[in-house]
């Protein structure tokens, strides 16, 4: 192993399944993820469409670990649903 060397980021294909969130907005890879499942689609539904609305925090404070991407603004729980994946800071 390679130490010092910074783990490469690999998205899942644009196939894979992802449920929605109706609260914020937010992906996820499993249904237990969110707070209120809206829908369930595939990655190539939502990601690279520029994101208009400012995506929120877990509305119940559960899962407010979140990812936003840095190329469209769309939110995630798993970073491997994101191009560009960037860590978000928690809410109060």
């Amino acid at each position: 192993m390679s130490e010092g060397k910074p783990k490469k980021h690999v998205p899942v294909p644009k196939e894979t399944p992802a449920f929605i969130c109706a609260n914020c907005g937010a992906v996820s890879l499993k249904a237990d993820s969110i707070c209120k499942v809206m829908g369930r689609g595939k990655k190539a539904d939502w990601c690279g469409i520029q994101q208009v609305k400012i995506p929120q925090f877990c509305h119940n404070k559960v899962h407010n670990l979140r990812f936003k991407c840095a190329n469209c603004g769309q939110v995630s729980v798993n970073p491997e649903l994101l191009c560009e994946p960037e860590k978000m800071e928690h809410s109060k």
